[in-house]
């Protein structure tokens, strides 16, 4: 059968291991063309291809519920679930998600862009089955890296206290971190463990000794102990500890034999209560550049699929954010040693590799864990070191109870670096940092700021080290604005203090972070229309400059603010507040992301959508202000 007539899992239903691994090999040619092509996540999909293949042959999709972790580990699941036909979409405006989307498939369970999600929501599809009287199977499948998170572990020790639950646990073990080598000794020991004669005849012995009248019903403890320890030589060390949870522990079994798989599924799913079953797989399986760098190709752009080498740009780019942060945070690092720069397994996309070659004993990453991370460096600051979080914007918002109570109220010297802040394209709503303006703002104690171009990043990371208290930084994806950057030497920045980038008395616009070269590009726009508007890089969200902004807005008289993030409670909304605190009623327009989800496409694509390109936003004022501003001229000009 080929993958373009597969519409329902269900289809594979019955075929041979021989006509399985068929499908396997066509999965993984779709989805090496696919993100050769466009780019997307590689390596997490090709290493579940047989789990996929060998679990859905134990399941009924129409009625059992699977919770894949993340989501870029599922690009198989989509591939079986009838969107072969648009997965040549992925990722792309229009198309198809690169996560599980509960609205794009019947399939898709549940949703979600982060990790350690997986066993709490699908426990709670167990709960309630078991509340309704159904008995659908519920499944949830998890990385080892998510098993780092405290949710994960949180929803493993609840499930362990349920018993009567039926529920299957598999942990996706693609690194074997925590575990030993798959060997036939511990094939065959767990085989023989969970057989059904042996089940069954260890579970007929307990009841007849058990049943004997001087016995009373109970099992002695010399008998108990006898029995835990058959247990223990019959798992590895980390089946013991599952089992200690409450779990029947099942594994390690090898990921890419799935005969071996089906089998162990099968015994799975004949267990009563939770079940693990550990699954042991190979990153990049059957692509060998992502077998050889499985940190590289766990996400990659377009690249020459027979090399493995990503196509070069069209032309020289200025560095990422994300780069000169690393560098600036190394050589701060190299000249402070209480500096420690600390990230939740993302040292790569927050620039923090830099760090963690040249000075590890100055780098933390504690996996995938952010509220650990934040009270972490609150625990170091409390003590003298100066930690510098650095957290995608729309992961530190798993941390926010952290960030007010451990943080915040205590006023610590804490700095956290926002990455991915604002509009980040194709990883779609679960991904957009476009919240963190809005959460921060209201924190005790915190200063937050945003950089107009890269060398002011490189000002305010000094800016933040230096502060006494909480700050919180918060930088876009992708290339800066190609500015030189200061090679030493960097200053401070005065707290709380604007700065003023062009001239005008028609109309003042404040922007804040990326939005500054689109404000000064509407500005150039709005001049060609004999409107003169004065811009200015505001640079703080707390503490706002009203020294400037308010005598300025009063003299000009109308007002717009520019911010990459959501508009309630945002940027603007503390712009206007300050206005009404301090009695300025003067007209204003909050340009910004409206109260919708921004679903994938380009970064390009969703400010288009938005209405936040320059030409956009120039028209946007006009329509607004036309009026008044014909006013103004009017009696700008001489009686």
């Amino acid at each position: 059968m080929h993958l373009s007539e597969l519409s329902h899992p269900n289809q594979l239903h019955g075929s041979s291991i021989q006509e399985l691994e068929a499908v396997a090999r066509q999965i993984r040619e779709k989805h090496l063309e696919t993100v050769s092509t466009s780019g997307g996540h590689l390596g997490p999909g090709l290493g579940v291809v047989e789990l996929t293949l060998a679990l859905y042959q134990t399941l009924d999709l129409d009625h059992d519920r699977v919770v894949w972790d993340v989501g870029h580990q599922a690009y198989p699941h989509k591939l079986i679930t009838g969107r072969y036909s648009q997965f040549h979409t992925l990722r792309q405006q229009g198309g198809v998600a690169g996560y599980l989307k509960r609205s794009e498939s019947r399939f898709d369970h549940f949703g979600a862009g982060h990790a350690s999600t997986s066993i709490s929501a699908a426990l709670g599809m167990a709960i309630a089955r078991d509340r309704q009287g159904l008995s659908h199977k519920c499944v949830a499948v998890i990385g080892d890296g998510a098993l780092t998170g405290g949710m994960a572990l949180e929803a493993i020790n609840h499930a362990g206290h349920l018993p009567q639950t039926k529920f299957l646990v598999v942990l996706n073990d693609n690194d074997m971190s925590i575990s030993p080598p798959v060997g036939a000794l511990s094939t065959y020991l767990n085989r023989m463990r969970l057989s059904p004669p042996v089940q069954f005849l260890s579970g007929s012995a307990e009841e007849a000794v058990k049943s004997l009248p001087f016995m009373h019903g109970q099992l002695p403890s010399e008998l108990s102990r006898l029995k835990e320890g058959m247990k223990r030589l019959a798992v590895p060390k980390v089946g013991a500890v599952f089992e200690e949870l409450g779990f029947t522990y099942m594994g390690p079994v090898d990921g890419h034999d799935m005969g071996a798989m089906i089998r162990t599924f099968q015994a799975a799913h004949r267990c009563e209560g939770p079940v693990l079953v550990h699954v042991a797989t190979t990153k990049g399986k059957g692509y060998p550049y992502a077998e050889a760098d499985q940190v590289g190709y766990h996400a990659q752009s377009a690249f020459d699929l027979s090399t493995g080498k990503s196509f070069p740009a069209k032309r020289p780019k200025p560095p990422s954010y994300s780069k000169v942060f690393g560098q600036t945070l190394l050589k701060l690092c190299e000249q402070n040693s209480k500096i420690v720069g600390i990230t939740a397994a993302m040292a790569t996309g927050t620039g923090l590799d830099l760090l963690q070659k040249s000075l590890p004993e100055q780098y933390v990453d504690v996996g995938i864990a952010e509220q650990h991370a934040v009270t972490l460096a609150a625990g170091m600051a409390a003590d003298g070191l100066r930690p510098v979080a650095a957290i995608y914007s729309t992961f530190l918002q798993r941390a926010y109870d952290q960030l007010i109570h451990d943080v915040g109220i205590q006023n610590l010297p804490v700095c956290f670096v926002m990455d991915r802040a604002g509009i980040v394209g194709a990883d779609g709503p679960t991904h957009q940092g476009q919240y963190d303006i809005s959460y921060l703002r209201c924190i005790p104690n915190f200063t937050v700021m945003a950089p107009k171009d890269e060398a002011e990043l490189q000002r305010m990371l000094v800016t933040c080290i230096a502060h006494s208290g909480p700050t919180a930084l918060r930088i876009p994806r992708g290339e800066g604005e190609g500015v030189p950057l200061l090679e030493e030497g960097w200053e401070p920045i005065e707290i709380g203090r604007a700065e003023q980038l062009a001239e005008g008395d028609d109309l003042m616009i404040v922007a804040y972070g990326a939005m500054v070269a689109p404000a000064m590009a509407t500005a150039g726009l709005l001049q060609e229309q004999g409107v003169r508007a004065a811009v200015v890089n505001a640079r703080f969200l707390r503490p706002l400059d009203e020294t400037m902004l308010l005598p300025m807005a009063l003299r000009i008289g109308l007002v717009v603010t520019m911010e990459e993030g959501c508009l309630a409670g945002g940027f603007g909304a503390a712009v206007l507040e300050a206005f009404q605190d301090n009695d300025l009623l003067v007209p204003l327009l909050r340009i910004g992301i409206p109260d919708r989800l921004v679903d994938h496409a380009s970064p390009e694509q969703s400010k288009q959508a938005l209405g936040l390109t320059p030409p956009q936003m120039a028209q946007r004022i006009l329509d607004k202000f036309g009026s008044a501003l014909k006013q103004q001229h009017r009696e700008a000009q001489p009686a």
